[in-house]
């Protein structure tokens, strides 16, 4: 796996429900639920960067 992806799985979760999370080079660079405010952010600070976003899931998921 990657470094962002470990860097997500190891996250923190809590009080994160249903917001976005955007990790550059392992680290938390920016969480919210704007996610269009926050992209446009992100790649002005980090413009040689793949920034890794996900959303975090609620604590009860059903997938079918």
């Amino acid at each position: 796996m990657s470094k962002n992806s470990d860097a997500y799985i190891a996250l923190d979760k809590t009080g994160l429900e249903n917001k976005y999370v955007i990790i550059v080079d392992g680290e938390v660079v920016a969480k919210g639920e704007n996610i269009e405010e926050m992209l446009d952010r992100v790649r002005r600070e980090y413009p040689h960067e793949r920034p890794f976003v996900a959303k975090v899931p609620e604590e009860r998921v059903l997938v079918l």
